[in-house]
């Protein structure tokens, strides 16, 4: 009888512990880094003439596929919930500007903040798909040259931002996870002088915008 008291309270203690476990989990903070390609496409915008102050057109910027990167901060707060702080980078070159088009020679530069609320779909296995958002600001910086070299814009802007995503997280050890997922990024209004002086044509009312495959690597304390 003492054996199976003995084992009896062993069981419950061992449940105990195994239950234990979800629950610091869903309090577990973490830290991810990530990495991928991002494609700006077509960047849209108005040639305002500041000299009278008149939209005389509108214009168009091609760029190249480019490089993202950012780091996020994260706290489960509910057992499928996070939310977490994240700064990230995206830079795209230039290729062409115009309607027509002539060669454009520069980058768009961006630095984010956001913070995010991500949804961990309830499934079993290692891997868990998610799905969710954030709102934030941007700093846009935009520079570009002629065909012949001769700088146009040179300037940045601020605006506020937000983002949509979804992906997996593929669980490695016990603290690790593989995240591979989507990103959409949207900016508001941007507006960026000019470098011209006798006609001062700025590029105004264009906003960024960006769809970013990315993978990362979670890891929670």
């Amino acid at each position: 009888m003492a054996f199976e008291r003995s084992s009896l309270l062993t069981v419950v203690v061992a449940v105990s512990m195994i239950g234990a476990v979800p629950a610091r989990a869903q309090e577990a903070s973490y830290v991810t880094g990530f990495l991928g390609i991002t494609d700006m496409g077509d960047y849209d915008f108005d040639f305002f003439q500041t000299i009278p102050s008149v939209v005389v057109g509108q214009g168009t910027i091609t760029t190249d596929n480019g490089v993202t990167y950012g780091l996020a901060v994260g706290l489960r707060v509910a057992p499928n919930l996070r939310a977490e702080f994240e700064l990230s980078y995206a830079s795209n070159d230039t290729k062409e500007i115009g309607r027509p088009f002539a060669q454009y020679d520069g980058s768009f530069d961006a630095t984010f903040g956001m913070a995010n609320l991500w949804y961990d779909v309830p499934v079993q296995g290692r891997f868990k798909p998610y799905v969710g958002g954030g709102l934030g600001f941007a700093r846009v910086s935009h520079d570009g040259q002629s065909g012949a070299g001769v700088t146009l814009v040179d300037d940045s802007d601020t605006a506020i931002a937000g983002q949509l995503g979804f992906g997996g997280r593929f669980q490695v050890g016990e603290r690790g996870n593989i995240d591979i997922g989507y990103r959409y990024k949207t900016t508001g209004d941007l507006d960026f002088t000019t470098t011209q002086v006798f006609i001062p044509t700025d590029l105004a009312n264009g906003r960024y915008s960006s769809h970013s495959l990315i993978v990362g690597y979670s890891y929670s304390f």
